[in-house]
């Protein structure tokens, strides 16, 4: 009875597992079934009933984490909706790593190439071992998977890069001391439970994760995200209190986002002004 119970179990997940990959692809082809809503609802089923199934796995710990895409400014602007306002933050230079909590607790952590680094992000100060407000987002438990950057505040860029890595490549580190994490997105929120950037940002300080300093900008005071930019370049874009390498424009609203969708590489939602601010 045991063996046939596990089967059922087993063979349902599965199942589940494939209508996932059904509707994803239908989603991502333009072809969608079924509403966003029912899909978020797919989609946090299967990751209830099996968080670590292959489907999720497009690197070894946990999904992918892209990078961001740098063409130019004025290409990436027309490709843009109409009054659609946008939010600037700085570039932080460090290490990508993605945090997982099930039911508010962390339960596993991974870097851009899929390396499990779980037990060593517990030594980092400020990331936090349980949510305590999850609650008041999912009061029936659920599981969140939180996206940031460890990194060495007061350094230049590369000198942060050079301590987080070394930090995550240590067999035996002691501590994570001159090291930070501030957490940016919420990898799985779905658009209804975060409508903006602001929501996102609001729940993961409420989680007390540290996330960049951020700025709204108007569609029609987007002219101001040059300004910001000029503002990192002459190292006043709180270039001291977070290693940057540039600054990140991101579109606010999150349904405009999933309707722009990603490349397997980057988001077309989110664009990263480095040194050079690129024209057509």
């Amino acid at each position: 009875a045991a063996l046939s119970l596990s089967f059922i179990i087993v063979n349902s997940i599965d199942l589940l597992a494939s209508e996932y990959l059904k509707h994803e692809q239908l989603y991502r082809s333009g072809l969608a079934e079924i509403t966003n809503l029912e899909f978020d609802n797919l989609q946090k089923e299967l990751q209830r009933l099996a968080p670590d199934h292959p489907v999720f796995r497009v690197v070894e710990s946990g999904r992918k984490l892209l990078s961001l895409g740098n063409q130019p400014v004025e290409s990436w602007l027309e490709k843009i909706p109409a009054n659609t306002d946008f939010i600037v933050q700085p570039k932080i230079d460090g290490v990508a790593l993605a945090l997982r909590y099930v039911d508010g607790k962390l339960a596993k952590a991974w870097t851009r190439k899929g390396t499990d680094k779980t037990e060593r992000i517990r030594l980092v100060e400020d990331i936090p071992e349980i949510l305590w407000h999850v609650d008041k987002v999912n009061p029936h438990g659920s599981i969140f998977e939180i996206r940031g950057e460890l990194f060495a505040p007061r350094c230049d860029p590369a000198q942060s890069q050079r301590l987080a890595a070394g930090f995550l490549r240590k067999k035996c580190p002691k501590d994570a001391e001159g090291l930070s994490f501030a957490a940016f997105e919420i990898l799985n929120g779905s658009v209804e439970e975060f409508p903006t950037e602001k929501d996102v940002l609001e729940s993961l300080a409420q989680w007390c994760f540290e996330h960049p300093l951020t700025w709204e900008v108007p569609y029609r005071e987007k002219e101001n995200i040059r300004h910001l930019h000029n503002l990192w370049l002459d190292g006043q874009f709180h270039n001291h209190q977070y290693p940057s390498d540039g600054i990140v424009v991101k579109i606010k609203d999150r349904k405009i986002q999933k309707k722009l969708g990603s490349s397997s590489v980057c988001p077309f939602w989110a664009l990263a002004i480095k040194e050079t601010w690129k024209t057509n």
